[in-house]
């Protein structure tokens, strides 16, 4: 379990993450250079912290695992959603990329800071097991992307259709937008395939299938997780689809990981 001291350095990332966006923000009404290295030094700084939490969190617990327990996972969440941002703003800059998706990151720490003390969920201490839960955490943070950036599609084709093209700025044309957003939902698709697979490899499995009861096909996890799977491939083959292009594919994404948040939770903090 973490202790008070992670739990007041989680909440100082959180500030620092909350800083850098708000810094951002205020980049609307002045593009002073200082406002852009101000929020990138809030967002760099409040990397450092989170992951120093997760180094603490991990020396404390004699376990160098990751994803070991819901504070440890929770966190590894947003700290990849903000390292995401860092690197897409450095290699090839999307304006407001990190409005969409640091909102995100700091809910993840603020459930880890919530929720960190629970009891974690208990899984099988295997290979199999460990698959299975990267790659659903590894198509969570491509979905929460994908999501992200299906709203920034969304944001900026309405200001497109109503002509409103001030104030704010420019999120990108459309085209690349969508691109991204497919590009995210190829990668986590296949990620959430083989959780699907290996999840359902595990709970045919008599140790695990009796721990979760004769009726485990009809727990919330388990019809939430389908649900996500069935809403990306609808996204995935909407190049190939023109009636769920653009921006029904936009609002697939954004559906599809609201779904996603409610897998998580009903993953490791329900009982089945």
């Amino acid at each position: 379990m973490p202790e008070v001291g992670q739990i007041a350095l989680l909440i100082l990332a959180i500030v620092l993450f909350a800083a850098g966006g708000a810094l951002s923000l205020a980049r609307l009404q002045s593009e002073a250079p200082r406002l852009r290295l101000a929020a990138k030094a809030c967002l760099y700084w409040g990397v450092l912290v989170a992951l120093a939490v997760l180094v603490w969190h991990a020396a404390r617990r004699g376990n160098w695992r990751p994803l070991g327990d819901n504070f440890d996972t929770l966190i590894w969440l947003g700290l990849l959603l903000a390292l995401f941002v860092l690197y897409t703003q450095r290699v090839h800059p999307l304006r407001g990329l990190d409005w969409f998706v640091l909102p995100i990151s700091i809910l993840l720490l603020i459930f880890a800071a919530i929720f960190g003390r629970a009891t974690p969920h208990e899984y099988v201490d295997s290979t199999w097991s460990w698959v299975h839960r990267v790659s659903a955490y590894g198509g969570a943070v491509a979905f929460a992307i994908a999501g992200a950036v299906g709203g920034m599609f969304l944001l900026s084709s309405r200001r497109l259709r109503t002509r409103r093209l001030a104030p704010g700025p420019n999120l990108g044309s459309l085209e690349r937008l969508e691109r991204l957003t497919l590009a995210w939902v190829t990668l986590g698709f296949p990620l959430l395939t083989i959780g699907l697979i290996t999840g359902l490899v595990r709970a045919l499995d008599p140790r695990v299938h009796d721990s979760l009861g004769p009726h485990w096909y009809a727990t919330p996890k388990v019809v939430l997780a389908f649900a996500v799977w069935v809403v990306y491939a609808l996204v995935l083959h909407s190049p190939i689809n023109p009636v769920f292009r653009g921006r029904k594919a936009a609002v697939l994404s954004v559906f599809g990981f609201l779904l996603m948040i409610g897998t998580i939770v009903a993953t490791e903090f329900m009982k089945q």
